[in-house]
């Protein structure tokens, strides 16, 4: 019971923003779009295996909404756990928002 309690009180100094790098970003995680906004909770995340610039150099995140939006790898970006109950000062959102996205892409069927 010891371990699973200094667990979860680990857990909880843990920083409430997380920085990955594009191809780090996994599925239950929430971008911070740009203007500071979050974005609806990451679905999928692809390696896009047949991108014109070759194999594993781009990724498709897909949001719960139906939004897709590639990234190239190694693009910096902020992630916060769907279930953060945590407060989350705006000015930190903003610090950490990117200028601009691509426009989000297309559904790929």
């Amino acid at each position: 019971m010891a371990k699973c309690y200094r667990d979860e009180r680990a857990a909880r100094h843990k920083p409430v923003l997380i920085s990955k790098s594009a191809q780090g970003v996994e599925e239950g995680y929430r971008l911070v779009g740009p203007g500071g906004a979050l974005t609806p909770i990451i679905s999928h995340v692809q390696w896009l295996d047949n991108h014109p610039d070759g194999p594993d150099t781009h990724m498709m995140i897909s949001f719960e909404d139906g939004t897709n939006v590639e990234f190239p790898f190694d693009v910096p970006l902020a992630v916060i756990w769907n279930d953060e109950q945590r407060a989350v000062n705006e000015t930190d959102l903003l610090d950490v928002a990117p200028a601009v996205w691509r426009t989000p892409a297309e559904r790929r069927c």
